[in-house]
């Protein structure tokens, strides 16, 4: 690699790097490391430990079935609703019966656009802790969704 090539990959690697793209930008400041210019290289090592150690931190530590609780409700926040569902069930299969969880499931599943779901986790989630009844008609992210489905049906019954 040359001295222009150099350039051309640090300058690269940190547009990846504004733009939140740290496992790219780390893999184009490693070839911008082995390049002929000292200061060059240093600096792309730098970047490169820096785009590690974001990585790093991008990964949140789920351990528990409540973690992936946690971790889900902040996704559905987030409208990362297929990834929310994902955590959702792995907590399901540590703690089959937590209500909670199933008031997610519910949730989650009415965003989706799957309204049965939506009965069915919701019903199940009552039937575990009948105040999920009154929790979920003044939720405002069931607002729209008591509105469209048979939700409404469940809730007010």
């Amino acid at each position: 690699m040359g001295a222009a090539r150099q350039a051309e990959a640090f300058e690269q690697a940190m547009r990846l790097f504004h733009s939140r793209e740290f496992a790219k930008a780390r893999a184009v400041f490693e070839a911008a490391s082995a390049g002929p210019v000292a200061a060059v290289s240093h600096s792309a090592r730098l970047h490169a430990r820096m785009c590690e150690r974001r990585l790093m931190q991008e990964q949140p530590r789920i351990e528990t079935a409540e973690d992936h609780y946690n971790y889900a409700v902040g996704l559905i926040n987030l409208r990362r609703l297929e990834e929310a569902e994902q955590h959702l069930r792995k907590a399901l299969q540590d703690h089959p019966n937590a209500d909670h969880v199933h008031y997610a499931l519910a949730l989650t599943r009415g965003l989706l656009g799957d309204f049965e779901g939506a009965h069915r986790h919701m019903k199940h989630a009552i039937d575990l802790q009948p105040r999920n009844r009154g929790l979920a008609r003044n939720d405002p992210d069931f607002a729209e969704l008591i509105q469209r489905g048979c939700l409404r049906e469940l809730l007010f019954s």
